[in-house]
Formats: C-alpha cells, sequence, structure tokens
C-alpha cells in the first residue's frame, strides 16, 4: 500500500477539529448565557416571591424588621429604597431600636447603604 502524504488534507483536517472545538466551546457558552438570562433580576429589584418587583428590597427589609423579635412592635418607621440603598423614615424611641434597624437592614441580602437621617428619636 502506498499511502502519499498531502498538505492539504492535514490542513482540512485541523481546520474541521479547530471548528468542531469552536463550535462546542460557543454552544456551552450560549447555554449559560440562557441560563442566566433568567436570572437576570437585580436584588434590588427582587421581591418577596422571588419576581420582579420595584420596591423588592424595601419590602423584605420591612418583612425582616416585622420578624425580629426586638422591632417586631415598632410601627412608626417607613422603609423605602433607592436602589440598594435602605432609607428609614419616621419615629422610634430609642438609639438601641435604631441601631437595631440599621443592623436588621444590612443583614437583608442587596442592601448596600442604610440611611437613617430622616428617622427622629422620641
Amino acid at each position: 500500500m502506498n499511502i502519499k502524504f498531502n498538505p492539504l488534507n492535514s490542513l482540512l483536517i485541523v481546520f474541521i477539529v479547530t471548528s468542531l472545538v469552536t463550535l462546542n466551546a460557543c454552544q456551552e457558552r450560549t447555554a449559560l448565557l440562557v441560563k442566566d438570562s433568567s436570572n437576570s433580576i437585580a436584588i434590588e429589584r427582587t421581591g418577596l416571591d422571588g419576581k420582579y418587583d420595584p420596591s423588592g428590597l424595601a419590602k423584605r427589609v420591612a418583612k425582616a424588621l416585622t420578624e425580629d423579635s426586638i422591632l417586631s412592635g415598632v410601627s412608626t418607621v417607613y422603609v423605602a429604597q433607592n436602589d440598594s440603598k435602605i432609607i428609614f423614615k419616621g419615629t422610634i424611641s430609642n438609639q438601641t431600636f435604631l441601631d437595631r434597624l440599621v443592623t436588621v437592614a444590612r443583614n437583608v441580602r442587596g442592601v448596600s447603604e442604610v440611611d437613617i437621617s430622616q428617622v427622629e428619636i422620641r
């Protein structure tokens, strides 16, 4: 059997293998992008039910406050949000409660900053 080496055949084989590897990598990246696009809600816009909610972070902070044994009776403080910043408004009876508000809010996933400048201690 007489086999002749043809450089064009080798080049064709390298091209086919390279194309298959590139195609496979593109398919894997596409699959990841499709998977990630279903979870693309920003954490500060994720509501109590895990779906999009423009006030999602404020609602999750408010829920955490009502579930806290120390703060469960506090009803004179309101929660607002500006992106991932939580803003408290209203009145509270003492500094200990105010400090607890800040601690509970900071422990909610997605909170980057807590503003208490609009809370008055009475």
